[in-house]
């Protein structure tokens, strides 16, 4: 649950970061201040997401998930 807490700690713009380093882009073009951050959490590297990072893009993604499932659920 820890890793989910710091997801919600991140802006949207360092979610959007996250996100985009899963999916194999690169920071170019984000602000330096953001990826500083990142880097400060242990989120990401130079090279891309560390473990922690990948854990807390996980965790998220399931928390979503499981939400989503949850609202289908409900709406049968």
């Amino acid at each position: 649950m820890h890793d989910l807490t710091l997801w919600n700690a991140l802006t949207r713009r360092e979610q959007r970061i996250v996100i985009k380093l899963f999916g194999g882009g690169s920071t170019h073009g984000d602000r330096m201040s953001e990826t500083t951050n990142l880097m400060r959490l242990g989120l990401i590297t130079e090279n891309g997401l560390t473990s922690t990072g990948l854990e807390v893009f996980i965790a998220a993604f399931k928390a979503q998930l499981g939400a989503r499932r949850a609202e289908v659920a409900a709406s049968i």
